[in-house]
This record gives C-alpha cells, structure tokens and sequence, in this order.
C-alpha cells in the first residue's frame, strides 16, 4: 500500500490535497508536515496570503514558496516596512489580482507607480483604514492602475494631528479624498465595477453624480458616512443601470423621486441604516419589481405603519436570502410569526436589539425557514417568552447563531435552543450573564460540531464543563469571563484541536492551567493573556519553545519582554506583542 502511494503522481496528490483545502485550509497542515513533496504540493495550492506587521524578512521567500498567489493581505505595517514589501512583491513573480492595505501607513506616491506598474493584472484594490489618503493619491492610483475594478478607500485616518493650527490653510483635497479626486478617478477607471467610500467626509453628490456618469459598468457601491444626500442616491439609482449592491445611511428616502427605484431595476442587495423610512417607501420597492436577495433596515426611522410595508415587501420577495432588521424596535413576536411565512427561502436573518423580540421567535423561524443557516439575536429578550408551549422544531441547516447581549438568557433557554441547531458551528453568547457553565457544557453535549464558541463577559462561566472530545473547536473567545486554571484543564483536554484562545482579563489564569493548554493543544496557534495579571512575562520564552505551533502570544504593554527577546521570539516564528 506504502508502495502505491508513492507511485501516485503528483497530480493526484494534488487534487487530493485540493479536496481538503475547500473543506478547510487547517486540514493541509499535516499533509505538508509529512514529507517535503507533500509540502510542495501544498504550497502551489495557496492563492491567498495573509502578512501582518510585524514579521520576519525578508518575506520575498513567502512569494518564492507559494508561487500561485493572486491575493496579498498586508496588516498594519509601518511606512518603513511597508516599503521593504512592496519591493519583494514588485520584483517577484507574482500575477497578483488582489491587494489589500488594511491599516497600513499611506505609501509614497512612487510605491503606487511602482505597484501600477508592475502588477498589471491587478484588479482589486483594498485601502480599509489607510492612512494618508488624499485626492493625491487617488489621482496618482487611477493613473497607475486603469484596470482596477473594485476600491476600497473607506475609513480612511489621515491623522494630521490634533492642533487645528497646523490645518489651517489647507484645503480639504489635502487632508482627505474630496469630490475633486473621485471626480478625476472616475473619468480614469472606466472598468471600475465596486466602490466603497464609507468614512470620507468631505464627499458629497458631486463624487456620485461622477462615479454613475463615468463608471457605466459600476454594480457596487457603499457610501456611508458621507455628506451625500437624497439628490445624489437618486441620481445613482436613476443612471447607475446596472448597480446591483447599494448601501447608504442617513437619507430621507420621504424625498426620493418615485421613479428613481424603478429605473433601479438590477438592485438585488438594498441596505439602508439610519434613515428616515416611510412605508409608502417600502411600497414602492414592491411595485418596482427588482430582483431582491438582500436587504436590509437598520436603526432606521419609521412610523408606527411600518410592519405593513415590511409585511408587503417580503410577501413580494419571497426568494429573499438575506433580511437584516437590526433596531426595529416596533416589531414583536406576533409579527414575526407572520413574517416568517413568507421568508422560506431565507439564509441569513438578523434581528440585533429588537427588544420585544423572544425564543418565540427564534423557534419559528427555526420552523418555517428550512434554509437558514445564521441567526443573529442579540440585545433581544431571550429567556421571557413565558411558559406558552413551544413546536420545537430541529433545524439541521442552522450553522451560526449570536445571542449576546440576551441579560434574561438562562441555562434552560439555551439548552432549548440547542435542540433546534444540532449541526451549530458557531456560538457567541457575549455578556449573556444568566448563563452558568452548567448551560454551556449541555449545550455543547447537544452540539458537538461548534468551531467558534465566545462566552466573553461572562463571569458566571468558569469552565465548559467536562465530556467527550470536542474535536471541531478551535476558536474559543473568553475575554473578561470566569475561566480559570481548572477551565484550562478542561478546555485542554476537551479541545485539543484549538488553535486560538482568548483569555484577555481572566484573573483566574496562571502558569498551572497554561502548562496544561499547551501540553494538549498541540495546534494552538494564538493566545491573548492582556490583562492576566498573574502570569508573568518570565513564562514567555518557555511557552514559545514548549508549543512550537504558536504563531501569537498577545501580552499586556507592561509585560511584554525586551525589544531583543521579542526579536528572538519572532525569529523562532513567534510574534509577542500587546493590543
């Protein structure tokens, strides 16, 4: 058998090794850990790299090793570094499709040429948080990279200091992205298809009324807190013929042109946050006749009318797959159990901070939404939907499921809900303070395919109760909750395929129950002890060099080891750092 398993070409392996790549990329890392052939294969399979700052260099070897990539992730670099690193993707090999700075420092205008230049298949361009972005940089992008079809420059810092002084006589193009440089973008990026410009401030219609007239290809946009207004929304949905995905916030949608969503005919993801929503809106959404997936009303103004229009919406759309009516206070569990009838197609459902909400609701629609897979409850009022008999209905499609913030929730609530949901992978039950370790430990007998369990602000859960081997978690989030050593104990043996934990504030934990995580936890990747006040920065080294697995040790600022120790850490493939 050894035999043929060697003769087996490589191209078989790699098929194989692809298989379990999609069920999940943790499964390829003891294929590459068996021998160097297996590693090689597994290390064409990689398109997507994620780098954060701080790491070893030079990362030029990271490119070498997986030759395939199309997509960079770079975290939270400094200038300095950041540089270093565009020089080793510009000079490798790289087709790079996508790239993404996310928390980075601004770049030198050259470094944006130089990227323009040399990636000429890049399409995807990701600026989330970057600092020093202005309608310089803007213009210099579009200038140097004509085929990007998707940017994202939301939030971005341009932190200038807090002396008012030093911003005086400048103009707003030079402290932020301004209506000047979207309008320059948008004659340059004519294949531009996706845009976010959520956070820059200075924006207003002009920079929408360029991007529709410009952009004729454009089928995504987000622009949330901007200074845009109903004019600008109703020119994009007017002329913007083709946008598919639209997502706005703070506009009165009373003073929107009626014929504006019925030119909108594509629009199949409506998301709309803080707004003022009348229900003649909601109407009119149900005569235009779009091809609906999506939507969302969220936080949003409405009258007392306004379960009528959402009543008449999703009766319309019937194969909606997504509903997010966060903030919608007026809804009750009469009239979920209405709405319910009409959602059967639905995948994913968020109902965050509607407070007259109960566990009615979440078995219904459990009961009438065969497809959902994420259920989102928080802030709600689990746990007070009184003793009236429940038809609990098992729902085998239920994936995810956030209950935090639900102060009523009890043991018995939750050991109800986890009948419904026996294939649940992800838990959050976040500052559910009825919850006791009794609770958490009969959910997980019910489930036993969690992955992600967070039990964070919850002082009452010490530990996740014993039983057999929970072999599919491995992210455990249990920031400023009662675990302690004897809940490591526990967590150690039970879950022995963690990779990361978070015990940020746990008072509890020290060097007894740690030696115990990371004797069994062989996988275990990341651990944050901030503010674990009694382990000590001494047991850094010996936890680095006892779990080689470990890639993050997150500590406290005032007990983190020398700058020379950390070097030493990080050179072993340890990253010690504080929040």
């Amino acid at each position: 058998m050894a035999k043929s398993c060697s003769d087996l070409p490589d191209e078989c392996w790699e098929l194989i090794f692809d298989r379990l790549h999609k069920l999940h990329h943790s499964l390829l890392v003891s294929p590459s850990l068996t021998c160097k052939r297996f590693l090689s294969i597994t290390n064409t399979l990689r398109t997507h790299l994620t780098i954060v700052h701080p790491t070893t260099f030079p990362i030029s070897t990271l490119f070498n090793r997986f030759p395939n990539l199309d997509s960079v992730y770079l975290r939270f670099f400094c200038s300095e570094d950041l540089n270093r690193v565009i020089t080793d993707i510009t000079t490798s090999n790289l087709n790079l499709k996508t790239l993404d700075f996310t928390g980075t420092d601004g770049l030198p205008l050259e470094s944006w040429r130089l990227i323009g230049s040399r990636m000429n298949n890049l399409r995807v361009l990701i600026c989330l948080g970057l600092e020093k972005l202005r309608d310089i940089e803007l213009v210099v992008i579009a200038d140097s990279m004509p085929c990007l079809e998707e940017l994202d420059i939301s939030y971005p810092v341009n932190d200038f200091g807090s002396d008012h002084d030093e911003l005086e006589g400048r103009s707003p193009g030079e402290v932020g992205v301004t209506d000047s440089g979207i309008e320059v973008l948008s004659s340059k990026l004519r294949c531009l298809r996706k845009i976010n410009l959520t956070g820059n401030e200075f924006l207003t219609d002009k920079s929408l009324i360029a991007l529709s007239t410009n952009c004729v290809y454009l089928t995504e946009m987000v622009v949330l807190n901007c200074s845009v207004t109903e004019y600008g929304i109703e020119f994009v949905m007017s002329n913007s013929t083709k946008l598919s995905v639209l997502s706005v916030d703070e506009i009165d949608f009373d003073l929107l042109d009626d014929c504006s969503i019925r030119c909108a005919r594509n629009i199949s993801s409506l998301a709309i946050y803080n707004s003022k929503v009348p229900d003649e809106y909601l109407n009119l959404l149900v005569k235009a006749d779009i091809p609906l997936k999506s939507f969302t009303l969220s936080y949003c103004m409405c009258s007392q009318f306004i379960f009528s229009g959402i009543s008449s919406l999703l009766d319309k759309y019937r194969s909606l797959e997504s509903l997010d009516l966060d903030g919608i206070n007026l809804l009750t569990d009469e009239n979920m159990s209405s709405l319910s009838q009409c959602l059967s197609a639905l995948v994913t459902i968020s109902l965050d901070c509607c407070d007259n909400l109960t566990e009615s609701t979440f078995f219904k629609l459990a009961k009438e939404c065969p497809l959902l897979e994420d259920i989102s409850m928080g802030g709600t009022n689990l746990g007070r939907g009184g003793d009236t008999a429940i038809d609990v209905v098992k729902n085998p499609r239920i994936k995810s499921l956030n209950l935090e913030n639900n102060s009523n929730l009890s043991d018995e609530c939750l050991a109800k809900l986890a009948l419904v949901c026996p294939n649940l992978e992800a838990l959050v039950v976040t500052s559910c303070k009825g919850i006791t370790e009794k609770g958490i430990a009969d959910f997980l007998k019910s489930s036993s395919n969690v992955r992600k369990l967070r039990i964070d602000e919850c002082g009452g859960i010490k530990n996740i109760g014993s039983g057999f081997e929970l072999l599919k978690l491995d992210f455990i989030g249990a920031t400023r909750s009662g675990i302690n050593d004897d809940g490591l104990v526990v967590i150690g043996n039970r879950c022995r395929g963690l990779l990361n934990l978070n015990l940020d504030g746990c008072f509890g934990v020290t060097i007894v129950g740690l030696k115990e995580i990371l004797k069994n936890c062989e996988r275990l990747r990341k651990i944050n002890l901030t503010g674990c006040l009694n382990v000590s920065k001494e047991v850094v080294d010996w936890m680095v060099f006892t779990r080689p697995s470990l890639r993050e040790i997150i500590l406290s600022h005032s007990s983190l080891p020398s700058e020379s120790q950390r070097e030493l850490f990080l050179r072993h493939g340890c990253l010690v750092s504080s929040e």
